[in-house]
Parts: structure tokens; C-alpha cells; sequence
């Protein structure tokens, strides 16, 4: 049996709608949907399998369809905009939600009544169990549909997804909070259900994860290689870009993709990549070295195969086991970056490097203008800063490999 678990995380949610959207074109099915909170919402929808309304839910997002906040406050907290003119907007919406004790989640309640299908949920012959804490017991609650009373599915999915900031409601008299206070990504719960294979969604949000070690469990977990934004952050914006960001992350681990920022469905043989650190003329190699601070007494060779490639692969943070191809790979991305090419497509080797040929670098800030003067205090930032290192790396690589797909970019 195929398991799926889908960590909480509020609005950072919209990601696994758009790994959904990736299941659904590899034709990925799953047996058992375990979630928390928000996670535990989108499975239900999985279950139902209403991935229309669930796309819609959250590609047209807006904060006031999930709690009775104003949207640009909502928007302001949600993208930290503190400036001195809209603080004390924001401090007297503050205010007004202490008066009230707490902020109002009736619109996200409505739009769980509205949108689940209780019937069909039970109908399904696909397992699925949520995850909340109940407060006036003391204690979590790890349910399985068939454990939660007649007309009650929706209830326990509000119950899952309460956040301590919410007014105070009762379920069937009892309080219940956010169920990632106790578990926010329950993949035990299909484990101890007989699954020995499950796909996680992880959200990397706030919330306790707690650790499965099972010899005879297969575990996934796709997780994002961007920040998700806040888990408040309801915009149609964020929303969007995380559900592509899911969809392509997704089809990154079943297909095998390339890259860790861009998505290559290619591959560069050891051979080419030597062939390219090779090709570096002697100008550039001589900048390179001196920007590496390595010492240009090596022969040609050794200073490339030494020196130069094995500082490039720190400087990508990549393992010690990093191949050539791997190293190549990362130098690739790391010019696409510096051009500010899309990250949210499939690429192949050959388009990748033909954006990086035609497309202009993006614009420095103002104030990184100026900090690679040919000074000592210059120099000295620039070896701590491994990112500006980088970058000046990728700017004499591109300006001196006249070699492989790269081209000669000044």
C-alpha cells in the first residue's frame, strides 16, 4: 500500500496542491491520506478527489476567505512590511483582536463546511486520519475516519487546523488547538496502519515532527528548495508560486531531475565536465587562481584538478563526493542565477545554457557596488563572503572558458 502524509503549515499549504497536480499527471495513486492542520485539510479534498475545487481554493486566495482579518493587514504581517506609516495600523488591528479574544476563523470554517463532502469521504476506500490536540483532556488525538462520529469530519478538521491565535470555540464542549502542537507531519499514523511505503509533503513549518525510525519503511519526502513564506501569508501571489514550486519540486523526485535550484532533465558526462575546467584560457586562469587565493606555481593541470575545481565545489556547498558532472551542474545553475533565469521550468542542458548566453546579468545592488575594489579591506570581505566569491568566480569563468555549452559570456 502507497501512504501519503501532508504536513501542516497554514498557508504555506498551497505547495501540496501543486504536488497533487504532479501525482495526478504520473498517475500516482495513494491508499491511505494521513495530515496535520492544513495538511490534514488538503487531504480531505485529496480524498473526496476534488482537485478542481481544491485548485481553485487556493489559486485565488485571499486572506479574508480564511479569517476575519482586513486583507492589507493581513498582507502587511504576512510580508513583514513594519514601516513607521502603517505600524500603528497594524498595532490597532492588534488591539482589536486582543478585545476579542482572539482572531476570528469563521470564514475558514465556512469555507470547510462548504467544500467537504462528508459522504464522499466515507465512501472512499482510501484510509484517512488527521491529527488535533484536545485541550480540555490534556491530551492529542490521532483519528481515523471511522473513528470520528457521523456528521462530525468536518468539525475534527477545524479542530485540527486551530491555532492558538483563534477565538475560543468547543467541539461537543471540549477545546481542541492546532494538532502540529503534538504531531505536524503523523507519518506513524499510516505506518502503524500496515504502509510500508509513504510519500511525505513537508511544509518545513513551525510545529513538532516526530521521528519515525522503521527498518521496513520506504519514506519520500519532497520538501521545498524555497522559502515557502509565512504560514499567514494568504495572498494570491504566494499561492500561486508555491503551487508551482510543489508541482515542479514533485516531479523532481519521481523523474530524477537535475539541479538543486533549477529543474535540468539532462545530463553531463565527468568527460565534459573536465573538458570545460580545461578550456579555461590562461587570463582567466590566472584571475581564477588569484581569486581563490591558490598559489599559480602548480602546473596548469594541477592547479585546475587541485585547486580551482575542488574550491568551485566548496563555494557551491556541495559533499566531498561531488563528481565532476555535479560540480559542473552546480556552476551551471549558479550562472543561470546570476543571469536571474526562471527557476519554475524544466530545462534541458542545451536551453538552460542558451538563456544564460543571451540574457543580461541582473543588476547589481547599490550596495554591493564598489566592495571588490582592489583594496585590503576589499579583498578581505570578499574571501569571507562566499556568495560574492561566487559570483565573481561565475563572472570569470564566463568571460574566459571559450569551451564547453557555456559559451563566452562577458
Amino acid at each position: 500500500m502507497l501512504g501519503l502524509t501532508l504536513e501542516g503549515g497554514g498557508a504555506k499549504g498551497s505547495y501540496q496542491i501543486g504536488a497533487w497536480k504532479a501525482f495526478k499527471e504520473l498517475g500516482i495513486e495513494f491508499d491511505g491520506i494521513s495530515g496535520t492542520s492544513v495538511g490534514a485539510l488538503n487531504g480531505a479534498l485529496m480524498v473526496q478527489e476534488d482537485f478542481d475545487v481544491a485548485h481553485e481554493i487556493w489559486y485565488n486566495i485571499t486572506p479574508n476567505r480564511i479569517l476575519d482579518i482586513d486583507d492589507k493587514i493581513m498582507e502587511l504581517i504576512a510580508d513583514y512590511e513594519l514601516t513607521h506609516g502603517n505600524l500603528q495600523l497594524i498595532l490597532g488591528e492588534i488591539k482589536r483582536y486582543i478585545k476579542q479574544f482572539g482572531v476570528d476563523s469563521k470564514p475558514l470554517e465556512e469555507l470547510i463546511h462548504k467544500n467537504l463532502r462528508e459522504d464522499k469521504i466515507r465512501s472512499s476506500k482510501k484510509d484517512f486520519g488527521i491529527v488535533t490536540v484536545c485541550l480540555t483532556d490534556m491530551k492529542p488525538m490521532e483519528i481515523f475516519k471511522e473513528d470520528i462520529p457521523t456528521g462530525k469530519i468536518s468539525d475534527y478538521l477545524i479542530a485540527s487546523s486551530y491555532l492558538p491565535i483563534f477565538k475560543s470555540k468547543k467541539l461537543d464542549g471540549k477545546k481542541f488547538l492546532d494538532g502540529g502542537l503534538y504531531n505536524n507531519l503523523p507519518v506513524s499514523m499510516l505506518y502503524q496502519k500496515g504502509y510500508k511505503k509513504i510519500v511525505a509533503i513537508r511544509l518545513l513549518s513551525k510545529g513538532r515532527v516526530k521521528r519515525v525510525s522503521y527498518d521496513d519503511l520506504e519514506l519520500i519526502q519532497i520538501m521545498p528548495h524555497q522559502n515557502l513564506g509565512n504560514m499567514l501569508d494568504f495572498t494570491k501571489d504566494r499561492a500561486r508560486h508555491n503551487i508551482s514550486l510543489g508541482y515542479y519540486d514533485t516531479l523532481k523526485a519521481f523523474k530524477g531531475y537535475k539541479g538543486k535550484s533549477y529543474y535540468i532533465d539532462d545530463e553531463i558526462t565527468d568527460v565534459e565536465a573536465v573538458r570545460f575546467f580545461m578550456a579555461m584560457n590562461e587570463e582567466g586562469m590566472k584571475k581564477l587562481a588569484g581569486l581563490l587565493n591558490l598559489s599559480q606555481a602548480l602546473p596548469y593541470n594541477r592547479l585546475i584538478m587541485e585547486g580551482i575545481i575542488p574550491r568551485l565545489s566548496s563555494l557551491l556547498g556541495l559533499d566531498e563526493g561531488a563528481t565532476y558532472s555535479d560540480i559542473a551542474t552546480g556552476l551551471l545553475e549558479a550562472f543561470a542565477s546570476f543571469k536571474d533565469i526562471e527557476t519554475l521550468q524544466i530545462y534541458n542542458y542545451g536551453q538552460l545554457v542558451e538563456k544564460i548566453q543571451h540574457q543580461k546579468p541582473k543588476k547589481q545592488r547599490k550596495e554591493e557596488k564598489g566592495i571588490f575594489d582592489s583594496t585590503v579591506v576589499g579583498e578581505l570581505l570578499l574571501r569571507v563572503d562566499r556568495e560574492k566569491l561566487l559570483k565573481e568566480a561565475i563572472k570569470i569563468l564566463l568571460k574566459h572558458n571559450q569551451s564547453f555549452p557555456f559559451g563566452n559570456n562577458s
